[in-house]
């Protein structure tokens, strides 16, 4: 399979899936940014043509990939003047039906978290894919099989859950980790101590039922060392934070 290609957005999302879909066999026919300078760079490194006008998107792709922000999805499709072709956004929380002005329209979701200056291990990346009828699900479903094996059909209402979870696994998670680094480098101790704590937690999570492998002193109810915890921490909202988890973990 060889498909034509626009990608509406040249972001980080935008950006690793107009390399990859290239490497996979695609011809990536446009790329559109508001910024032009961006678009043209993307467009340089695929063999494309750039455009920073949406009326300019020209007719005539397979596929239609929009990689903007949630809040623009909308505004952008509607925007797009195409009579063929299959029209699909990279969004975790958005309905395709803001996509509906469109005779075929789907999601086309890698499922990770993206980089520009970081490439993505697209080998074991999940795919969400969803589309308005069920040849559009096919087609997005090959679409992204060339890229690997890895391809689920998602709904609109499953991806909007896993979504939210991947917004804790990922996000709630980083932050987290940037506070326990705040905390150690506060006191001159080096973050490494706690990496291969951080690994072996990671380990057991992917194992087990995160649930099933919980320790520490919320699990023991051990109240002399959550105070002294929270006696250890200046800033309130990770006061906060800590006493909200130690109360989550107990009630489970």
């Amino acid at each position: 399979m060889q498909a034509k290609i626009t990608l509406i957005g040249a972001g980080n999302v935008g950006h690793h899936l107009a390399l990859i879909l290239q490497q996979s066999g695609h011809l990536i026919q446009q790329i559109f940014s508001r910024k032009y300078h961006k678009a043209y760079a993307l467009a340089k490194k695929v063999g494309a043509k750039a455009t920073n006008k949406l009326e300019n998107v020209r007719d005539g792709a397979d596929f239609y990939i929009i990689a903007v922000k949630d809040d623009a999805i909308q505004s952008v499709a509607q925007q797009l003047l195409l009579t063929k072709g299959i029209l699909a956004h990279t969004s975790g929380s958005a309905s395709i039906l803001q996509l509906k002005t469109h005779q075929q329209f789907g999601s086309f979701y890698p499922l990770q978290t993206f980089r520009k200056k970081q490439l993505p291990d697209w080998t074991t990346l999940p795919f969400c894919i969803d589309g308005n009828t069920d040849t559009v699900k096919k087609q997005l479903f090959r679409l992204a099989k060339t890229i690997n094996k890895n391809v689920y059909y998602i709904d609109d209402a499953q991806r909007q859950t896993l979504h939210l979870s991947a917004v804790v696994v990922n996000n709630f998670t980083n932050h987290l980790l940037g506070i326990s680094q705040e905390i150690v480098e506060d006191k001159n101790i080096p973050f490494d101590l706690l990496v291969p704590l951080l690994q072996e937690t990671v380990r057991k999570a992917i194992i087990h039922h995160p649930f099933e492998i919980q320790t520490g002193p919320a699990v023991r109810n051990d109240t002399k060392t959550i105070q002294k915890h929270l006696s250890l921490l200046d800033n309130d909202i990770y006061k906060d934070l800590y006493a909200l988890f130690t109360k989550s973990i107990s009630l489970v």
